[in-house]
């Protein structure tokens, strides 16, 4: 193998001093505070560029950063707020609760609806609707809620005529409110 010719060896030299002096000399030569925001482009800088504890708390703007930009327990709790005011005074209660259920006839009718009404006196506070037997064709539920304050309305209707027999069922629940 032969060795490079001295005149190889002092261009190649030549050729990286060339190379990196200018590069070392135009870093030393830029002012101090003369690279800003117009000389960068968005997001150029990221974590992986930065020292570490290179950003501290005279760096970031105030109000910049959200809670998701904080591990869990590094935000501390606030102290606890003052006790909101009483909400409205309800109902002082209720009594007599009583379930009511009523029934359709049993029959291959095509449509049915049946009222559940409270006694006298006392008021809805709950109910429901069921078509019985529930199968997966024929008749199904079509309507279910109060009706009015004092009864509860379920409706029922075949989908697909089955020529068997079936019926509705609601329950209300009642009770006395108080004042």
């Amino acid at each position: 193998m032969r060795r490079p010719s001295p005149a190889l060896v002092i261009a190649c030299l030549a050729l990286l001093v060339a190379l990196t002096g200018t590069s070392y000399a135009t870093v030393l030569n830029v002012p101090k505070n003369s690279v800003g925001t117009s000389e960068l482009r968005r997001n150029a800088v990221k974590p992986a560029k930065l020292a570490p504890n290179a950003v501290r708390t005279a760096h970031v703007l105030n109000g910049s950063l959200l809670a998701a930009d904080f591990r869990a327990g590094q935000i501390p709790q606030g102290p606890k707020g003052d006790k909101g005011d009483a909400g409205a005074i309800g109902p002082s209660g209720l009594s007599g609760w009583q379930r009511i259920e009523v029934e359709s006839a049993s029959n291959s009718d095509n449509a049915k609806t049946v009222i559940a009404d409270c006694p006298a006196g006392k008021r809805v506070v709950g109910g429901g609707t069921e078509v019985v037997p529930a199968i997966a064709v024929g008749p199904a539920l079509m309507g279910d809620g109060p009706n009015g304050d004092t009864g509860w309305r379920g409706q029922g209707r075949e989908i697909v005529a089955t020529n068997s027999n079936w019926q509705v069922r609601v329950e209300v629940i009642c009770a006395t409110v108080g004042s």
